[in-house]
Order: structure tokens, then C-alpha cells, then sequence
């Protein structure tokens, strides 16, 4: 029976890779004939021919790499077929060093705009600061996915010109390249750089807007504060965008204390997102002036998020007067507000939740238990002891795993 050609050609290249694989080193007529595959108009084959080279670079490795290998290799980034250059992609990023940015650099002029963006990759993951200079070049080309790479490339580097260089591209049409640019700026945490970020806050691609309050809140300069709390005091009754929801994490991030009243009246904002930004901002922000309004909040009906939020926040507060409230939340009808009442109640470390955390060992929830005996043992009150011993034989592997180190921790403490 004949075999078909296309058929040939895939066996041959699974032979070679098999070679590989067993450690083989392949002669220069079989490095060639992998070559000449990644021309073939089977999307396998030449796929098969990339991974192929791929480990023969790997394997010879530094001076004694088949250059010719590397070189298909980088030709492949221009293949018309996605999977095969994210292929080749991969294989480049592991295995290009210093003394290949020279040729890097020339591939950022090549006329293919995926083998530009893929230069501008590789060299971000290089991370040398002599490529900022070709980067910076290649921020402006006409092609937007190069834009986009070479400006991730360039936050990896970390040039600081690029807090200059970078701002009209906070404008571009494409909202990869925006991302980029706006993720890039919060490596650079640059302080000039963040009330040019405020306004992407309101940009029309959630990703963006997500980005762009991460970033403010790396870069921390507190001047953007005032422009934080004007887009929270808003009246925005359809808020498509979330803007409010942004701000309050930034402003949480940010730390600053004169924003808590500003985010109290978030809690009770007609946006369930903007609640529970505000309930988390308040947590991070070791301000005990909320704790009244989180515990408030800890019982709002409508909301299971807001209320496991405000749980959490109440925890990271570490106050004694939430302990009530949250001994009431072990008894949610929700049992991640539940959950995570009990974890709240650990870190608070009040002996007044003892009890309350045994009695939620009988839970349906298995993770109910598990949560309440950590707390016990951040807590170290020895008299939980019996109960936490029974655990020991819970039908739950982890509640048992959890019940053998308290019990540990607890001994310890006798």
C-alpha cells in the first residue's frame, strides 16, 4: 500500500522528534530536511518541523547550536498559521541569549509584522536594557500588535523614557496596545505617570479600565486621590462602565485615609459592584472608623458578595467589636459568608468566639469546619481541644489534616 505524501512526511517528522526526545543529536542533512518542512503546505508538518528544531537548539544549546536551526526558527514567527508561531514563539523564548539580540533587533524592521511582535516579545523576556532603544522605535509602527508587544517588552526592561514616550499611546485606536501601554506605565510606577491613567478608568474596554486602576495603584501617588473621589462622589445612575467600581479599588490600594468617608457612602451605593469595591477598599486600609458600616453591611440581604466581602474586610481590621456580628455570620445562609466569617474570627484572635466556632463543626459545609478549626488554632485557646480531637475523625480529608495541626498546635501550648 502506498503512503499518502502527506502521511510520509508526518511519520518522518514524529521519527525525528522521537530522535530527539531520546537525546539523539541530529545530523546537519536531517536539520536541513526539517528546515525544507517548515515550507510545506501541511499546517502539521511544518508544526511537527518547528518542535523538532526546537529541541535541537535546546539540546546543543549555547556556542554549539545549530545556528541554521535557530534561524528556521525565526523565520517561523512569520508563519501565516497562528498555532505554528506561537509554537515557534515558545521555542525562541526559551532558548535565545544575549548574543542574539543583535538579530532580534534587525527582525523588528522585517516586513512581517508577527515576526516584529515577536522580536519585541522575545526580547522583553531577554530583558536587556540595550534593546530599549530599537523598542522605543518600535512603539510607533504602524502595525498595531507590534505596538502592543514592544510596549510590554519595554515594562519589562523598565526604560524610564518610556514615561514620556508612552503617553500618546494611552490614546490609541487599538485597546490591546492601550493595555499595554497603561500595564507597562504600572511597571514603571513612575508618579508622573498616574493622573494620565485616571481617565482610562473610563476607557470602553473593561480590561483597560481594570488595568488602569492596578496601575495606579503601583505607581501610589496619593496626588490622584482628589480625581479618585470625584469619579466616587458622581452621580452616575448607569454606570456602564464601572468607573466607581475602579476608583474605590484604587483608592483602597492607595491607602489614603481621607477617602474613607467617601468610600462609607460607597457601601450604600445602588451598584452592588461599587459596595463591595468600597468594602474591600476599607478593609485594606486599617481604618477602624468603618468598622461600624462593615458590620452594618455584613447583613445586608440583598447581597452574598457584600456580605462575605465585608466579612473579610472586618478581618483584615482585626477590631474586637465585629466579633458579635461575626459570630452571627456563622450562621449566614450562605456558607461562604459563613466560611468566611470563621477565617474573620481567627484573625481577630478573641477568645469569645470559642464556642461559636465548636459549635459550627457540625456544618453540612465542609468547609465550614476546616475554616472554624484554623481559626481555633490561630486563636490557641486550649480549651477547644476535645472538640477539635474529634475532628480527627471527620469524614473530610482536610478537616482531619486541619483538626492533626491545630491539635499539634494546641498541645504545644499546654
Amino acid at each position: 500500500m502506498r503512503v499518502s505524501g502527506l502521511r510520509f512526511r508526518c511519520v518522518l517528522s514524529l521519527i525525528l522528534i522521537a530522535l530527539v526526545q531520546s537525546g539523539a543529536r541530529l545530523h546537519a542533512q536531517s536539520v536541513a530536511a526539517l528546515i525544507q518542512s517548515l515550507r510545506d503546505k501541511a499546517v502539521a508538518v511544518r508544526a511537527d518541523a518547528v518542535e523538532t528544531l526546537a529541541k535541537e537548539a535546546q539540546t546543543t544549546g549555547g556556542k554549539q547550536r545549530v545556528r541554521p536551526a535557530f534561524n528556521a526558527l525565526l523565520n517561523s514567527l512569520g508563519d501565516p498559521v497562528e498555532s505554528v508561531r506561537k509554537q515557534a514563539l515558545r521555542a525562541l523564548s526559551t532558548i535565545s541569549e544575549r548574543g542574539d539580540l543583535p538579530l532580534l533587533w534587525t527582525t523588528l524592521k522585517d516586513s512581517n509584522p508577527n515576526r516584529r511582535a515577536s522580536a519585541a516579545t522575545i526580547l522583553g523576556i531577554l530583558g536587556d536594557k540595550r534593546s530599549a532603544e530599537p523598542l522605543l522605535r518600535a512603539i510607533r509602527d504602524h502595525e498595531p500588535e507590534v505596538r502592543a508587544a514592544a510596549m510590554e517588552a519595554l515594562g519589562s526592561i523598565g526604560d524610564p523614557r518610556l514615561a514620556e514616550m508612552a503617553l500618546p499611546l494611552l490614546g490609541d485606536q487599538n485597546p490591546r496596545v492601550r493595555l499595554k501601554t497603561v500595564m507597562a506605565l504600572g511597571n514603571l510606577r513612575e508618579p508622573k505617570s498616574a493622573p494620565n491613567l485616571i481617565p482610562l478608568l473610563k476607557d470602553g474596554d473593561p480590561a483597560v479600565r481594570r488595568s488602569a486602576a492596578v496601575s495606579l495603584a503601583r505607581i501610589g501617588n496619593k496626588t490622584v486621590v482628589p480625581a479618585l473621589l470625584e469619579i466616587m462622589e458622581a452621580n452616575r445612575p448607569q454606570d456602564s462602565f464601572g468607573i466607581k467600581f475602579y476608583a474605590a479599588y484604587a483608592l483602597g490600594a492607595l491607602g489614603e485615609k481621607k477617602a474613607v468617608p467617601t468610600l462609607i457612602k460607597g457601601l450604600k451605593d445602588q451598584d452592588e459592584s461599587v459596595r463591595v469595591a468600597a468594602a474591600n477598599a476599607l478593609g485594606l486600609m486599617n481604618q477602624t472608623s468603618a468598622v461600624p458600616y462593615l458590620m452594618e453591611a455584613l447583613f445586608e440581604k440583598k447581597s452574598v458578595l457584600l456580605r462575605w466581602t465585608a466579612a473579610q474586610a472586618l478581618g483584615n481590621l482585626r477590631d474586637r467589636r465585629a466579633v458579635p456580628k461575626l459570630i452571627k455570620g456563622l450562621k449566614d445562609s450562605n456558607e461562604d459568608v459563613r466560611e468566611q466569617s470563621a477565617k474573620a474570627l481567627g484573625k481577630i484572635g478573641d477568645k469569645s468566639a470559642v464556642d461559636s466556632l465548636i459549635e459550627v463543626f457540625k456544618d453540612d459545609d465542609e468547609a465550614i469546619p476546616k475554616a472554624a478549626v484554623l481559626a481555633l488554632g490561630r486563636i490557641g485557646d486550649k480549651r477547644a481541644l476535645p472538640a477539635v480531637k474529634k475532628l480527627l475523625s471527620h469524614r473530610d480529608a482536610t478537616v482531619r489534616a486541619a483538626a492533626e495541626d491545630v491539635v499539634k498546635m494546641l498541645e504545644r501550648n499546654r
